[in-house]
């Protein structure tokens, strides 16, 4: 069974995969876990999920991902600037590619959330490389209130219409989005 890592956003949980596990019984969905706070740098958060995809040991499998907001981030730093060998396909859910006014609601203390802050040099370097050998899906609204207009749009866009996203993860038609793409062969 192709294996699927979910990755949650910014104090998302194990719970927010549930949904998901649900819809896609035909993957073997697992939870990366990470403090979600983001209290780490993402590169930090990234070296993680590289040691986390090391010890599923693989052989000649390859996994996908599903990131949320900040979870599409961490995995679109690992694909692009620490190892995209092991990676079949990544889909990035409201991702904020272009930063999110969120960060000014929260402590400096949070490395990893600051580095989310619209117009800042990590973003601004993780948009500048392009992702190679992967199949990528980023899906986005224009109407979201956290990742507002275009800051959510990557490569390979696909527009969505619900704007919720602090719920993003519990609405069906996403996740149903989510699988037909890492359906795809």
């Amino acid at each position: 069974m192709e294996k699927v890592i979910f990755i949650p956003g910014f104090t998302g949980g194990k719970r927010d995969m549930v949904l998901f596990k649900a819809f896609l019984s035909n993957y073997n969905v697992i939870y990366f876990d990470y403090d979600t706070g983001l209290n780490d740098k993402i590169e930090d958060i990234a070296k993680s999920l590289k040691r986390f995809i090391d010890k599923l040991k693989l052989k000649t499998e390859k996994v996908n991902i599903v990131g949320v907001s900040a979870g599409g981030i961490i995995a679109d730093y690992y694909l692009k600037y620490i190892d995209n060998k092991k990676v079949k396909s990544f889909v990035s859910i409201c991702s904020p590619f272009g930063g999110t006014y969120l960060t000014y609601l929260f402590s400096k203390k949070r490395k990893g959330l600051m580095q989310l802050t619209p117009k800042c040099g990590f973003l601004k370097r993780l948009s500048s490389k392009k992702l190679r050998h992967i199949r990528k899906e980023s899906i986005w609204c224009y109407l979201d209130p956290l990742v507002p207009g275009t800051s959510g749009k990557s490569e390979n866009p696909k527009h969505t219409l619900f704007f919720l996203h602090w719920i993003i993860q519990w609405w069906p038609v996403l996740i149903f989005e989510a699988k037909s793409f890492l359906d795809k062969k």
